[in-house]
């Protein structure tokens, strides 16, 4: 089997690279397109991973249209060569397009209800699209929901162990009380309109945070100079270790809060921007979502100071494992199945 995997953003990287792996070590072909688009390519190198940066993101509406008309000939030049069996892509308008005009199928896996824009250029051309069972969308008969997310293809405990000697290395005591902050760059179309934490209390926030455990913060977006001494410099793929032993994670991102979920630290997403893989979290009480500073700092302070906080989220942790299905197992099997149908 011929996989292409085409990968355009960093938490991409992490979603494939288990079945990369496994598909590989039993002797499929793989080749990797990649979008040379915040940490992307660095993670793929830090990983190991051999690739081919195709385009870089595009700025803007007139961007991501210039970005899609010379990626998608790109791409389609590439598959033209590698001949693949079967294109796979998380979001996916690029794999979806070059699919359909080669007349391959195209995988396409999708937990963000939100990106209307994204759906309108990607599912009247992708194959099979596959979310979450907690997608709050039904889109047509291509949909197919599974019960897990798409960070359980790497935090599940049959794939991730974590190791504090990982965090030493990265120069964090995973015995010390700490927290790792996240704030987003706001430059996706999606973002439009929608806020975080405040910009210009970012200071503040994080100087009461350290008033009950030492921040590290990662940033999408440049820091105040008053923040860069709270700034992580740890390996960004290491990331999950680091959040395993955090006493709490408090962000904008929704990646990585689910990613904290998964690991059972307590986590506190700070952003407008709904989703149903955040209400699921929330539901098995592993999440906080919230749309303010002020509810946010009360949040996290209340859970830093409950000594029982943590073992509430492992709890919870083990109910969500015993609901949700080993995701990468089910990539591969999607992608066996896809490639020996056709289109």
């Amino acid at each position: 089997m011929r996989v292409l995997f085409d990968v355009t953003h960093p938490a991409h990287v992490h979603f494939f690279r288990l079945a990369i792996a496994e598909l590989e070590a039993r002797g499929d072909q793989v080749a990797i397109t990649a979008r040379d688009k915040d940490i992307t390519t660095e993670l793929l190198d830090l990983l190991g991973l051999p690739y081919t940066t195709l385009s870089s993101a595009g700025r803007g509406l007139a961007g991501l249209v210039g970005e899609m008309a010379l990626r998608d000939m790109r791409l389609w030049r590439f598959c033209r060569t590698f001949r693949p069996d079967v294109l796979t892509a998380v979001s996916g308008a690029f794999a979806a397009q070059t699919g359909w005009l080669l007349r391959r199928p195209a995988v396409v896996w999708d937990d963000t209800e939100h990106q209307k824009l994204a759906h309108w250029v990607t599912y009247p051309f992708a194959t099979d699209v596959l979310s979450p069972d907690c997608y709050t969308k039904r889109m047509g008969p291509k949909h197919r929901l599974y019960a897990g997310t798409h960070e359980l293809a790497y935090l599940h405990p049959e794939r991730f162990q974590a190791d504090p000697e990982v965090v030493r290395a990265a120069g964090v005591d995973p015995d010390e009380r700490y927290c790792v902050v996240r704030f987003v760059g706001w430059g996706a179309h999606h973002d439009v309109g929608q806020h975080g934490l405040n910009e210009a209390g970012r200071v503040e926030f994080v100087r009461a945070l350290a008033a009950h455990a030492r921040p590290y913060i990662t940033s999408e977006a440049p820091l105040p100079e008053a923040l860069e001494p709270y700034r992580l410099r740890a390996p960004s793929h290491h990331i999950h270790h680091l959040l395993a032993f955090a006493a709490l994670y408090v962000g904008e991102g929704a990646t990585m809060a689910s990613e904290a979920a998964l690991v059972g630290t307590p986590a506190v997403y700070v952003n407008t921007l709904p989703a149903g893989t955040i209400d699921m979290f929330c539901d098995y009480g592993l999440m906080h979502h919230v749309v303010d500073d002020d509810e946010a700092l009360r949040t996290c302070v209340s859970l830093l100071e409950d000594p029982s906080s943590g073992a509430r989220a492992r709890e919870a942790l083990a109910q969500v494992l015993g609901d949700k299905v080993e995701v990468t197992a089910l990539i591969v099997r999607t992608l066996e199945a896809r490639a020996a149908q056709g289109r």
